[in-house]
């Protein structure tokens, strides 16, 4: 061997302050996007902000001050001035909604009105198909959406390095973020996840992958489907529709050694 031959030289790493650091995640209805944040959360010990909470917090709120009408399951009447209504409650509301760090011992910050955990209520709340459908009018709303940015953006800072979940987080929300990713799923698999291992889904798989379609395809009209430029892009499909868990596991160690070959996280 000459011992005078060029070496190659092996890339050098961007070094990323855990203190600081923001990933976000985009993606499909239903891809994995809150499991897979929750590990990388715990891998590079990191808060995760679930945008999505804050969201759906909204549509529960808008249904409790008659914003909307709904029936014992769906919503049924939406004004056509939805969006300047839910601004004037969200600026108008005695108690505010407001993100706070995790519990100890958990990742996922919790999304607060007053002494309310809106994501405990969310999970048990009747009428799932109307924050379902709620949510997503709310999402596509500029007007909505940008308020909420001013909230999630403060809070990212208050909670340090932090794992950010739902549409648009690396576009228009963090569009400096060093680790973007963006994940899609076929809609059989989605619904055949949701089923399985999500507590709001109360339809059947043919009705969830439906309403997935449907839900999707009204996201990429309003643009919330749109990939973050530089993101590191995973069709999850074939992970998240395994039945042996071990899927989603192993779609972790691929994220993970992506990211690591690019960043150096300390």
């Amino acid at each position: 061997m000459n011992p005078f031959a060029e070496r190659k030289l092996q890339p050098q790493k961007e070094l990323l302050n855990r203190n600081n650091l923001i990933i976000t995640i985009d993606g499909s209805t239903t891809a994995g996007k809150r499991v897979l944040g929750e590990h990388l959360a715990d891998r590079y010990d990191l808060n995760v902000l679930n945008t999505g909470t804050s969201i759906r917090a909204m549509a529960l709120l808008a249904i409790e001050n008659n914003l909307v009408k709904t029936n014992d399951t769906n919503v049924t009447t939406i004004p056509v001035d939805f969006g300047d209504r839910i601004v004037e409650l969200y600026d108008k509301m005695p108690e505010k909604l407001t993100i706070t760090k995790p519990r100890e011992g958990e990742r996922t910050a919790r999304v607060m009105v007053g002494a309310r955990d809106m994501r405990g209520e969310l999970l048990t709340y009747q009428k799932q198909k109307a924050i379902e459908n709620l949510s997503a009018v709310i999402a596509a709303s500029p007007v909505i959406r940008w308020k909420l940015y001013q909230l999630w953006r403060s809070a990212a800072k208050e909670l340090g390095g932090v794992v950010v979940i739902g549409r648009k987080t690396g576009i228009d929300l963090f569009p400096n973020a060093p680790v973007k990713l963006y994940f899609f799923a076929s809609p059989e698999a989605s619904a055949a996840y949701r089923v399985t291992h999500d507590p709001t889904a109360t339809m059947h798989q043919t009705t969830e992958e439906l309403y997935i379609r449907e839900r999707d395809g009204q996201d990429q009209i309003n643009g919330l489907l749109d990939r973050p430029a530089g993101a590191i892009v995973i069709d999850t499909s074939p992970y998240i529709s395994r039945g042996d868990g071990k899927g989603l596991a192993e779609l972790e160690a691929q994220i993970v050694k992506r990211i690591d070959s690019r960043f150096e996280i300390r």
